[in-house]
């Protein structure tokens, strides 16, 4: 245990000792906010605050913990044992305030803040500080935070942490559970007349069988992903989408009875979130429809979430998914750019800076996709491979949690996705086997 001495506990300080001590660190932290309870302990201990008390083990506290609201801030970069820091102090342990530096990131400061939004109305990932600053692929929280307990252990020989573990969890994006079958009729025909006008003579015909006959459909993949999971013995999660038909959401419909018992047969054996559609990002009405219809259908709660197109608005999206009592979400991520949009791997609880409080709501960070090798850095299958085990072994080395985000079709034998399916089934060979704890 770590007694913290502060001149104020606010609940952003309680967020983010809880977050880094507990979570991430693994061990026990205590405030006290009494100078005579702090100089009488004889255990492992540090100051955070303004000024340090006399010659203790010293973090000096940056104002943005103290502070209420968004306030333009300077962070004030620099570089310590060769990793990018900002929020610089002088006259401490460290020299910077770790802290505010974590908080900063974990609570999206940055997109409180004024910003341009990309073509889908979402935060533009040009505008993250991490990706300025060449450091977006590196998980600057658990690498900070792994550079404490050093200076601490140094400072505290007998202090000791559990030792965090590297987790494995890929999730399956549902947008589009069949390719033909089960669609409706209009669309049956323009889509077999745009490939008659294209030319795509083969995908006509696969079409007009696959609609006509009981011969499979493409994209459906299930079986073959709930038996690698059983060899494997990795969790998994699949994430439904369930609206109607639009420009950007191209679902089957959620009324058809077909479809739906597939999806109670997978909740059977996998977990199940709802994948919210395209117009979900700021309403609240729409998304607690979405969740009634996947409750009706597989009988249970719907506790997880994942935004199509990765389309959140900070508050405002997280706020309706905790209004809705959804538990975590994986939507914590950006669709064109490989990387930790938060600056961690590790899921954290949203911090709902608008009305100053740490809500229930955990954000489980999803740093690549199949979608976005090959069709954001244009990627053959035999390259996404090694960028996706490369990105594996990052979180790994940094013992974080590793949620690769794929979808049903990853394993069809159409000509978009020909030989992809080796980039769903050589990431869960690499990472199954190292997969030592459940999500905490």
């Amino acid at each position: 245990m770590i007694l913290v001495y502060t001149h104020r506990i606010t609940s952003r300080v309680n967020f983010i000792f809880r977050h880094i001590f507990n979570n991430i660190l693994q061990t026990e932290v205590k405030f006290t906010t009494k100078i005579e309870e702090f100089i009488a302990f004889n255990g492992a201990k540090f100051s955070y605050a303004p000024q340090a008390l006399g010659k203790e083990f010293h973090i000096k506290a940056h104002k943005l913990l103290f502070q209420q609201g968004i306030k333009q801030t300077e962070l004030d970069f620099g570089k310590w044992q060769g990793e990018l820091i900002f929020f610089q102090i002088p006259d401490a342990s460290i020299p910077f305030d770790i802290f505010a530096a974590s908080f900063y990131l974990l609570a999206r400061y940055e997109e409180y803040l004024p910003h341009k939004l990309d073509a889908h109305e979402r935060y533009n990932y040009k505008d993250s500080i991490l990706r300025q600053r060449g450091v977006l692929n590196k998980p600057m929280v658990e690498i900070w935070a792994d550079m404490l307990q050093n200076e601490l252990t140094n400072r505290f020989p007998d202090l000791v942490f559990s030792e965090r573990q590297f987790y494995f969890h890929p999730i399956i994006d549902v947008s589009m559970a069949a390719l033909f079958k089960n669609k409706a009729f209009l669309r049956f025909i323009g889509g077999g007349l745009n490939d008659l006008l294209h030319f795509r003579l083969k995908k006509f015909w696969l079409r007009n069988q696959v609609y006509f006959t009981k011969k499979k459909d493409p994209y459906d993949t299930f079986d073959e992903i709930l038996r690698l999971k059983k060899k494997f013995k990795h969790p998994l999660t699949f994430f439904h989408l369930l609206t109607t038909y639009s420009v950007f959401d191209h679902n089957i419909s959620k009324n058809k009875s077909v479809y739906q018992r597939e999806i109670k047969f997978l909740a059977d054996y996998a977990e199940t979130g709802l994948l919210t559609s395209y117009y979900t990002i700021d309403d609240a009405e729409m998304i607690e429809k979405e969740i009634k219809a996947l409750e009706n259908i597989i009988h249970k709660q719907v506790l997880t979430t994942r935004a199509h197109f990765n389309r959140i608005k900070i508050p405002k999206t997280y706020q309706n998914y905790n209004e809705s009592e959804i538990k975590a979400d994986y939507s914590m991520g950006y669709n064109q750019k490989i990387g930790f949009r938060a600056g961690t791997s590790i899921p954290f609880n949203f911090y709902d800076i608008e009305n100053e409080t740490e809500t229930s709501l955990q954000l489980h960070p999803v740093s690549i996709s199949d979608i976005m090798l090959k069709y954001q850095y244009h990627f053959s299958a035999e390259k996404a491979v090694s960028i996706m085990l490369e990105q594996g072994r990052i979180i790994k080395k940094y013992k974080g949690h590793f949620y690769p985000a794929f979808h049903n079709f990853i394993l069809s034998d159409t000509d978009d996705w020909k030989d992809w399916n080796k980039l769903y089934i050589e990431t869960i060979k690499q990472f199954s086997k190292n997969n030592f704890i459940g999500e905490r």
